[in-house]
């Protein structure tokens, strides 16, 4: 499935005006859906879960915070844009944990600027992790390979595992990792100090998980339920 792209602004012009200049500069690479109201963006948002949403601040009914509100009640992971004529309105966007605001009239160039930097961000996560290990050697790793990444405390380094029980030490931060991973339901923390994905989880027993490759990690008290339960929601997705 592709990368798509909702607009919603209650002015019927500015949405055409905006989807516009959205088009011209994706060239067909997404799909890109328009909306003249919070509640019709919402609504369509329940069978199509937009990747990137420009958002209007000020709409009647529902207004963006509401509407923004309502969208985070189904997923964390859509990219939020605010468009606003008002700065004041750029603490209330924190609410919906929007990525930026924009302010009204929005050029061309800002919106390519920040519209190429969500597309890279979400097509270069959809496959591969880019990682320097602590020699310096670049390593593409597909995600479809990785078991968990763990923070260990002996050497503070992040320990990369894999499918073939190969292991690449990396100096970044597991937060650094992890935001790479925002738009990846699959990868999630079973720790503070580890991420795990869910895709070759093959048991969760107790607190301890249990690999396809037969490796194993711990869980910690306060990630276990939602594991447990991405756990048991992935095992009924496969079942039907």
């Amino acid at each position: 499935m592709g990368i798509s792209i909702a607009v919603c602004d209650d002015s019927k012009e500015y949405s055409e005006i905006v989807t516009e200049i959205i088009k011209r500069i994706v060239n067909n690479r997404t799909n890109v859906n328009t909306f003249n109201s919070g509640h019709d963006l919402v609504q369509a948002f329940k069978e199509n879960k937009f990747d990137i949403i420009f958002l209007d601040m000020e709409m009647p009914e529902i207004n963006g915070i509401e509407t923004g509100l309502k969208i985070r009640e189904m997923s964390n992971k859509a990219i939020i844009f605010y468009l606003t004529s008002h700065k004041e309105y750029a603490y209330e966007s924190y609410r919906v944990k929007a990525r930026d605001y924009l302010l009204k009239p929005v050029s061309l160039s800002i919106i390519e600027k920040v519209l190429n930097e969500c597309l890279l961000e979400l097509e270069g996560s959809l496959n591969y992790l880019d990682v320097k290990d602590i020699k310096g050697i670049i390593h593409r790793i597909p995600i479809d390979d990785i078991t968990h990444i763990l923070r260990k405390k002996e050497d503070r380094k992040l320990h990369i595992y894999c499918l073939d029980n190969k292991e690449i030490i990396a100096s970044q931060t597991l937060d650094s990792i992890g935001k790479r991973f925002s738009n990846n339901e699959n990868i999630i923390r079973s720790s503070k100090s580890c991420l795990v994905n869910m895709e070759n989880v093959r048991e969760i027993r107790k607190n301890v998980i249990y690999f396809s490759n037969e490796s194993r990690e711990e869980a910690s008290r306060r990630c276990l339920s939602d594991l447990v339960n991405k756990f048991k929601l992935k095992k009924l997705v496969v079942k039907i």
